[in-house]
């Protein structure tokens, strides 16, 4: 924000000059708020961009809206001072949309120093006064978040010498287990994070009015219910950003297999961007038909608010507007036709609401219209937007686009839709139609609870509940966190455990059904000792590459486990685990010896035996290769390699050699020594078979 006005304390003062300095900044100097409509300074209810906030005490804090609060029924005027003060000055530096928290705080502050001193003076807050504060916040649902930003309003102060300076070192009980983390949050227990899924039996009534839809016309109230929940159904959203779509909120593009995906994309204030949150392929039909549904019921409200968009200086030709000049009188039913109401009577309310008379007779279409846009600039304060701008670079859609454009009355029970009036999309159309409550008969509102319109059992249903819903199934069919979290627009993963169950071994099972397995554990008898010693001298054991058909009994192997240069070595062909490993290591020395040979190239000699050795090596494993990639040899065949080094039994005939003193010289010795005729000779004797 620009022009930013800060508040410097002077410390040499008391906190009570300082407090009076600060309110007098905020008062007259800082201009925030000042343009909206309706805002003066010691009014009791402040219009804000967000909303509506009314400084009324702790105990009328759930006083109806519609209700003006008496003096009786507000803060302290001393303490309602400072509160506004604190107020405007952090939305002047620092705004943001927690203002119901704020207020929550100063409501808690102002009735304890009110109970312990009469007049309550925030300038003498003591930690017992903020400690009691935190018990009075208890009794709200977001009590860790309240108390938190009850702190930090005393903290700020004291940095503007107006409470003690003590205050930056106090710490509020919403903490460790009783923080949010551990008592609603990531950490909560699973019975807590159950009750925030939603009710099956009331997703099972609301699919049910959907699915009439197809054969029958709904009502729009009854189309704005299930088609939204169909929605919520389709991407994990909020409700309030549901306001941000427009008419063409859904795409569709081609996944890498080549498969339609379909998608809902619109502008997500929370995290600044764009978002396009895919759908899942069960959901994409129905999403589809709920807003085709909902962009049908709201198109004459588009048509409206583009109308409005021009200025017009006529009345609005709805269908229903009687087909009469705009300057000639009209007849009572005339005014009740142009203005949307049954009858003439029916309009007598409104007609004295706007003009303080209850005559209908001598108006015209002009000067209906006159009325008609005094109503419409008060009901709708952020035209031709449905929201506030609030200096963001993105601004809110323009009724004319949205697809949440209705008109007044439009979802009401027992009155017609207005032709001529616009009305803000507001959640509560969706959320109090699903909130079951009773009224003071003991009666659910006729009309209004959807489940008792159509004969079903009121179940409350909360707009968030489909968010926690889908990000559960995310988990269980796969999904990893961070896509989770990017899916359901958040900022941090952390944010995503709180929607996530405590995981029960579902993870698991997941991956037994995926790899047919068994999840059982399975305690295993103890061996006897005859088995033991089987497996002890059992030839056969599972080397990286195959089967190895050396006793452990023999010793260690004296070939250091080089498996692919020994005849001990049992390969199992198709085995694409071996088969991998071997041309693994095939590449691997083709590479080395690929550089020996450079450096032999650049004059170093000392590579070329070693090349040599490995050039053999090389075309021996890819022999090997091909023959366990020949298709002609079929899978199962044991594959051993015909080595000139040892054998099993070779090993057995040598200690036994040695242990009688008898030296046994191995071909490749007997070579060095006599020469080639001397092994040309003993392989004559062995009629042809070489020596080992």
């Amino acid at each position: 924000m620009s022009n930013i006005i800060t508040f410097i304390p002077r410390r040499a003062l008391s906190a009570k000059q300082n407090l009076k300095d600060f309110i007098e900044t905020a008062r007259n100097v800082i201009p925030t708020w000042s343009e909206l409509k309706g805002f003066k300074w010691e009014n009791a209810r402040w219009p804000t961009p967000y909303s509506a906030i009314r400084f009324t005490n702790e105990e009328n804090a759930r006083l109806h809206p519609s209700v003006s609060p008496k003096l009786g029924q507000l803060m302290h005027p001393e303490f309602m001072e400072a509160a506004k003060a604190y107020i405007r000055y952090r939305h002047h530096t620092e705004p943001h949309r927690n203002l119901g928290r704020e207020m929550a705080a100063f409501r808690a502050l102002e009735y304890v120093l009110r109970m312990d001193m009469g007049v309550p003076d925030i300038t003498l807050v003591t930690q017992a006064h903020f400690e009691s504060s935190v018990s009075i916040i208890a009794r709200h649902k977001g009590a860790a978040f309240i108390a938190r930003e009850l702190l930090s309003i005393l903290t700020r102060l004291a940095e503007h010498s107006i409470v003690t300076r003590r205050a930056h070192l106090w710490t509020h009980r919403y903490l460790g287990s009783l923080s949010y983390e551990q008592t609603n949050g990531a950490l909560a227990p699973q019975e807590v994070k159950d009750k925030k899924l939603p009710d099956q039996d009331a997703l099972l009534a609301i699919g049910h009015v959907f699915s009439r839809g197809y054969e029958e016309q709904l009502a729009d109230a009854d189309v704005l219910v299930t088609s939204i929940t169909a929605t919520l159904l389709s991407a994990p959203m909020r409700i309030a950003e549901i306001i941000r779509f427009r008419t063409e909120c859904i795409g569709n593009d081609k996944d890498k297999n080549g498969a339609i995906q379909y998608y809902l994309k619109y502008w997500v204030p929370k995290t600044k961007d764009f978002a396009r949150k895919p759908i899942p392929a069960a959901m994409a039909e129905t999403a589809i038909e709920a807003i085709r549904r909902l962009k049908e019921i709201t198109d004459e409200g588009r048509r409206l608010a583009r109308y409005m968009e021009e200025n017009p200086t006529t009345f609005y030709r709805h269908e229903d507007c009687p087909n009469v000049p705009d300057d000639k009188i009209l007849t009572g039913a005339e005014v009740a036709q142009a203005l949307g109401y049954k009858d003439a009577r029916s309009c007598t309310d409104y007609i004295r609401s706007r003009t303080g008379k209850y005559s209908i007779a001598g108006f015209t279409l002009n000067s209906l219209w006159q009325i008609v846009l005094q109503d419409h600039r008060e009901s709708n304060p952020h035209f031709p937007y449905q929201q506030p701008t609030n200096g963001e670079n993105v601004r809110p859609l323009k009724m004319s686009d949205s697809l949440l454009c209705c008109r007044r009355d439009q979802f009401s029970v027992g009155r017609k839709t207005s032709p001529v009036l616009l009305a803000p999309f507001n959640q509560s159309y969706y959320s109090k139609r699903l909130e079951a409550r009773e009224n003071k008969n003991g009666r659910h509102k006729p009309g209004m609870c959807f489940y008792s319109r159509h004969g079903f059992e009121p179940i409350r249903l909360k707009s968030h509940g489909p968010r926690h819903l889908l990000n559960r199934l995310a988990k269980q069919s796969g999904l990893t966190v961070d896509v989770i979290t990017a899916w359901s627009s958040r900022s941090s993963h952390r944010q995503t455990l709180t929607y996530l169950d405590n995981d029960r071994g579902e993870a698991a099972a997941t991956a037994v059904a995926l790899l047919g397995i068994n999840n059982e554990h399975e305690t295993k008898a103890p061996i006897t000792s005859e088995e033991a010693e089987i497996y002890g001298q059992g030839p056969i054991h599972r080397s990286r590459y195959g089967l190895c058909l050396r006793s452990w009994r023999v010793g260690p192997c004296n070939k250091f486990a080089d498996c692919l240069n020994c005849s001990e070595l049992l390969i199992c062909k198709g085995d694409r685990v071996a088969a991998d490993l071997i041309a693994a290591d095939r590449n691997n020395m083709e590479a080395t010896f690929n550089a020996a040979q450079e450096a032999i190239v650049r004059g170093e000699r000392s590579a070329t035996r070693w090349t040599k050795l490995t050039k053999m090596q090389i075309i021996r494993l890819n022999e090997l290769i091909s023959i366990l990639n020949d298709p002609l040899i079929p899978d199962g065949s044991p594959v051993q390699i015909a080595g000139a080094d040892f054998s099993h039994e070779q090993t057995l005939v040598d200690k036994t050699a040695e242990a009688a003193g008898i030296l046994l010289l191995g071909r490749d010795k007997l070579g060095i020594e006599y020469g080639n005729d001397l092994l040309a000779c003993l392989d004559e004797l062995v009629g042809g078979n070489k020596v080992a």
